[in-house]
């Protein structure tokens, strides 16, 4: 009997703390992007220095201060979603 309660009690820990982790971005790297971060094709978060990194983040569009993402220059930028977030982001290749 004991040992049934004993699984059901790690069974609910366990769950919980996935449960916490899902709630507080944990387990995504992409949850938690922020401005300089670089991402790969797929908008996720990567090293900068890694060869997948195609953008960088340069603006983060929840900012009370932000602006439209500029897509004139030599440096035109694209709005994308990384995570929760939407983000102004430029090529760096």
């Amino acid at each position: 009997m004991r040992a049934a309660q004993g699984r059901t009690s790690i069974c609910l820990v366990g769950t919980l703390v996935a449960f916490t982790l899902g709630a507080c971005g944990g387990g995504g790297s992409s949850a938690s992007a922020s401005v300089g971060d670089c991402i790969d094709a797929s908008n996720e978060v990567v090293d900068c220095s890694s060869s997948g990194a195609a953008q960088k983040l340069v603006s983060d569009q929840s900012a009370p201060n932000a602006i439209a993402c500029v897509q004139i220059g030599s440096k035109p930028q694209t709005e994308v979603k990384v995570g929760g977030g939407t983000f102004c982001a430029e090529g760096i290749k």
